[in-house]
């Protein structure tokens, strides 16, 4: 599993530092384009055992950058997992969203990803904690409203432990 986390990130790296290089035929599309708002949902597998994801997220801002399309969103996530104890988990974040749709040079295969980042506040509910959350992931989009989701969130509290899932897969649907 650690192979596969340092595949993807070197992949990220590689595309993040070639696109603008490579892609002479930028517009301003994004799968996450201001007002949308998200659903989505999963199973996954944290420390502590398997569980079920699930959230909401709303497009606030797009970013009009030159060859780097940008979107910024605020994004709920909520976890319960079953592994020696019941977790239960809620976090909010301001989201940042890279789309690839804006490459037209691109293979469509690659312009269907979306990749964000998240940061914010978290609350473990079972047991009660409070601390800093950070989460990201990435989106592949199977349609304009339908994508296959894969994202993590953590909690880091303030007071020992954290909380939260590792490699959630699921659904994101966009509802506008």
């Amino acid at each position: 599993m650690k192979k596969l986390k340092i595949a993807a990130v070197v992949l990220l790296v590689a595309v993040f530092a070639a696109s603008p290089v490579l892609a002479q035929n930028v517009t301003n599309d994004v799968h996450a384009e201001k007002g949308n708002f998200d659903v989505l949902g999963g199973i996954g597998y944290g420390w502590k055992g398997f569980g079920v994801s699930g959230g909401v997220e709303y497009i606030v801002q797009k970013f009009p950058i030159s060859g780097f399309p940008l979107s910024m969103g605020v994004m709920g996530l909520a976890g319960v997992d079953f592994g020696t104890s019941t977790n239960l988990s809620v976090a909010g974040m301001a989201t940042l969203h890279w789309g690839m749709k804006a490459y037209k040079d691109f293979p469509e295969f690659l312009r269907n990803f979306d990749w964000y980042i998240g940061l914010g506040m978290g609350v473990g509910i079972i047991p009660t904690r409070f601390g800093l959350s950070s989460g990201g992931g990435v989106s592949y989009y199977l349609n304009n409203k339908l994508a296959i989701d894969l994202h993590s969130y953590y909690i880091n509290y303030f007071v020992g432990g954290g909380s939260g899932f590792s490699e959630t897969i699921g659904v994101r649907y966009a509802l506008k």
